[in-house]
């Protein structure tokens, strides 16, 4: 077993070449999706996440029911999630430009994807460069399959390899910049759960200060790169469009994660975003209280955040990124019990109030 990928030194920065493995897709064997090669699961080829494997060891040997000739390239779990795919599904892609071979290999992260998803097909566009996927759906034996390291990630592995750097800044060129200096990413048209409360206030008083709210879920990959690339100051709350931002990132720009909950996931964003742009993010941590449901007891990717609204300005303010705090227009008592209903709506359940 090896140690977790590190972006300095070690298996992260290595490519390995096995001949006649087996790649298994996760509904073949307990959910574990990924290669069998000498009588034995290959660690190296798993997705792992903070410090461990997020994908488990296969066990038992499976039984191959097809096989690929010639030499294909791994590039690693396929997963659903958009912040998981931009960070994880991309992240052996640095080995493209290293050799020859028939296609990359995935595998679905639960046994089925839907490849044609937008932002899946946009993003497989920009950083293949016309490669052919081979999407594993039964157990395959490979003639030859090259397995590059995991360059890129959750975890220590956030800053990325300098090879996954140097090939992501290579791809990255042929995005033009083009929109506004300040933008401000809203998530107040995102059909999921989770914020913060009263975010519709915090836009309006963003765009007020000179922000062009901007709603990702809405817009092409290339529109964001593209947007994001021309921007100075970027400010939102913490999401995977950071991530994304990372790739594009420069020192030039400044950019501002507001936390919207109780919770070190924006560690990793932070990691990501430094070390690609060379410039460290402010973090603005403001949060009084999580809102949840009630059977739930720590905030997560789903609850909403409640900001000290006046430390928030503060804080915007003596870093500059809005210069007049007087022309903030506060929520009132009201107006907050408003977006908290708007908030259990999306729930369908009462939220109950827990100190951060």
């Amino acid at each position: 077993m090896p140690k977790e990928p590190l972006p300095d030194s070690g298996w992260s920065r290595d490519i390995q070449s096995i001949q006649n493995a087996i790649v298994c897709p996760a509904a073949t064997i307990r959910d574990a999706p990924g290669i069998w090669y000498a009588g034995k699961d290959l660690a190296k080829a798993a997705t792992w996440r903070s410090g461990g494997r997020c994908t488990p060891e296969i066990m038992g040997e499976p039984t191959p029911t097809r096989k690929m000739a010639g030499k294909h390239l791994w590039g690693g779990i396929y997963f659903g999630h958009f912040g998981h795919f931009i960070t994880e599904t991309i992240s052996r892609l640095w080995a493209l430009d290293l050799d020859k071979f028939e296609s990359v290999v995935f595998v679905p992260r639960h046994g089925y994807i839907d490849v044609t998803t937008r932002y899946r097909v946009e993003m497989m566009e920009i950083f293949l460069n016309g490669h052919r996927i081979e999407i594993v759906t039964e157990p395959t034996e490979f003639e030859e399959i090259l397995v590059p390291g995991q360059g890129f990630g959750i975890g220590a592995i956030s800053s990325g390899t300098p090879e996954f750097r140097a090939f992501v800044n290579r791809t990255m060129e042929k995005i033009e910049p083009n929109g506004p200096d300040n933008i401000y990413i809203s998530r107040t048209r995102f059909s999921g759960k989770g914020g913060i409360i009263g975010e519709r206030f915090l836009e309006r008083n963003m765009r007020a200060q000179g922000y062009t709210p901007i709603y990702p879920e809405k817009m092409s990959v290339s529109k964001q790169l593209s947007m994001f690339k021309a921007a100075r100051k970027i400010v939102g709350l913490d999401s995977s469009a950071f991530h994304l931002l990372s790739y594009v990132s420069n020192p030039d720009q400044e950019a501002c994660i507001i936390l919207r909950r109780s919770h070190d996931a924006h560690k990793h964003i932070v990691r990501h975003l430094t070390a690609f742009s060379g410039r460290k993010p402010l973090v603005i941590d403001t949060i009084i209280a999580n809102w949840m449901p009630e059977t739930q007891r720590v905030a997560n990717h789903v609850t909403w955040g409640e900001l000290d609204e006046v430390e928030l300005v503060n804080q915007l303010v003596e870093n500059g990124f809005i210069k007049d705090a007087n022309v903030w227009t506060y929520m009132t008592r009201e107006n907050f019990s408003e977006s908290r209903a708007w908030s259990e709506a999306r729930h369908k359940c009462p939220l109950v109030r827990r100190m951060s």
